[in-house]
């Protein structure tokens, strides 16, 4: 087995250019997994009935969420101590106002220009809350710093050269978490993003039997099991715990699909640079 790690946007780029290379697909860009599909270049997943995926995790055989993520804020808690710490975007925008220079050059979040993820996670905060572009204008006044992983924004975390990160994967900074004591891991109250990680199987795969089979193991009662003991990672079927109020689950269907428009995806990078970076 060979397994290769590279950039969502890389690997939506690869793909598109040829499907011959790769027996599946996964990428926690859930936008470009939909074009992909979209566009004709994923083969039929043709997964058994019995592994009952929900119905908002799987896009038209073509595409299925294996692992549901939040989507959050970290925070130093050495720099913490003694000030609140924001569990909303409006308290964040506050105290960032409140003391600008103690934010300046140490808040960090992912570059949308490079980060196919940040970029999705930047246009469903647009759809979700009203103050996101005021959030962005406080953050381009501080010199935010924007980097293309959530690892580097962890990186920064640890190093203490940042004291804030936005818009992390939960499942990386809950790990990190574990052995670093001094992140905090937020989950905002006033609506944390729930981003699918999805699996598809590229048109012109090779061994698309061999991709099926892991999926369907992936899938099953006994692998959903076992990536959430190993990983943290929640299972899509994980209702109970993906029912909390301020959970907003990005589902995945076509309206994805609306922010990749050349038009709409150029205005909004636009209004995002201008506001970022001053």
């Amino acid at each position: 087995m060979r397994y290769t790690v590279a950039s969502t946007t890389d690997i939506s780029a690869s793909i598109s250019k040829s499907q011959k290379n790769f027996d599946l697909v996964m990428s926690s860009a859930m936008d470009l997994q939909i074009k992909l599909a979209n566009d004709g270049l994923a083969a039929s997943l043709d997964l058994p009935d019995y592994l009952n995926v929900p119905d908002w995790s799987i896009w038209q055989d073509r595409l299925v969420g294996f692992s549901a993520e939040p989507i959050v804020m970290v925070v130093s808690r050495k720099d913490f101590v003694g000030k609140h710490v924001p569990e909303t975007r409006r308290e964040l925008i506050t105290l960032i106002r409140s003391e600008p220079n103690f934010f300046r050059e140490k808040v960090i979040t992912y570059d949308v220009n490079t980060s196919g993820a940040g970029f999705l996670f930047a246009s469903q905060d647009v759809r979700q809350s009203d103050s996101f572009w005021r959030l962005a204008e406080v953050f381009g006044g501080i010199k935010t710093k924007l980097v293309c992983c959530s690892g580097n924004m962890l990186d920064e975390l640890e190093s203490g050269k940042s004291i804030l990160a936005y818009n992390l994967i939960g499942s990386y900074a809950e790990q990190h978490a574990k052995t670093r004591r001094n992140l905090q891991v937020v989950y905002p109250k006033d609506y944390t993003l729930i981003l699918l990680r999805s699996a598809l199987i590229p048109r012109e795969s090779k061994n698309k039997q061999a991709a099926r089979q892991f999926l369907t193991y992936l899938l099953s009662e006994r692998g959903q099991s076992h990536m959430t003991k190993t990983t943290g990672l929640l299972s899509p079927k994980s209702q109970s715990k993906l029912n909390q109020s301020n959970f907003k689950p990005i589902r995945l269907d076509t309206g994805l699909l609306v922010y990749l428009d050349r038009l709409k995806r150029k205005r909004f990078l636009r209004e995002w640079n201008e506001a970022l970076v001053q």
